[in-house]
């Protein structure tokens, strides 16, 4: 229960250090691993990310989760910061599962729509994904790596951005309604450099919240 308690305390920790700081325009990030939601069931997220590159500054975005079969996760996400309004969706494909010693192995396609202060962005995104799930003492964590490559278009200019993400999810043995993660994203071009902290709550409509 104590670890359960420090859990919650420090992620609403750094939701409110996101409200009362500066906000930035950043908004690529993966927040997922290949672990995919089971049949009945969906998935809340939280997520905040810091800009490390460009201007500087901080974003919230929410996540909602849903399966669409054994292979196949659906995201919607809806966000903001110094972005007026930030909405993406994605489909998350893993037709490689996790198995004994082979990693889940699959590729997310997204898009997605964002205006900030006078421009319109419309982004089409598709990311190969590779992850693990490990017992550990503690409980289970899955370290995942993704190379999203996001095509940008504004009145400007249209380009294709690139950044190498790295990140893990964790969940302690005595969590049962949530697991926390983070990753850092690194730009390689016209991309933007970050680091997300988030964390998802899994639920079913008859049961309510908790694995």
């Amino acid at each position: 229960m104590k670890y359960k308690k420090f859990g919650l305390s420090f992620f609403l920790f750094v939701c409110t250090s996101v409200i009362i700081s500066t906000p930035a325009k950043a908004y690529l990030s993966l927040a997922e691993s290949g672990e995919l939601i089971p049949k009945h069931g969906y998935q809340l997220g939280l997520e905040t990310q810091a800009l490390t590159n460009l201007n500087s500054g901080l974003n919230l975005n929410l996540l909602l989760d849903a399966p669409v079969n054994d292979s196949t996760t659906a995201r919607l996400e809806l966000g903001g910061g110094s972005i007026d309004f930030n909405a993406f969706a994605s489909l998350k494909w893993m037709p490689f599962p996790d198995v004994d010693n082979q990693p889940a192995m699959g590729l997310r396609f997204g898009a997605g729509f964002a205006r900030d202060e006078n421009q319109n962005f419309v982004q089409a995104q598709v990311s190969p994904l590779i992850s693990k799930k490990y017992e550990i003492e503690y409980g289970m964590t899955v370290p995942y790596f993704a190379l999203p490559f996001t095509l940008i278009n504004n009145k400007d200019e249209t380009f294709i951005a690139t950044n190498v993400t790295v990140g893990s999810e964790f969940q302690h043995r005595e969590w049962k309604t949530f697991t926390v993660g983070g990753e850092i994203g690194l730009d390689l071009n016209k991309s933007w450099s970050y680091v997300s902290l988030f964390a998802k709550f899994p639920f079913e409509s008859s049961k309510g919240f908790g694995k």
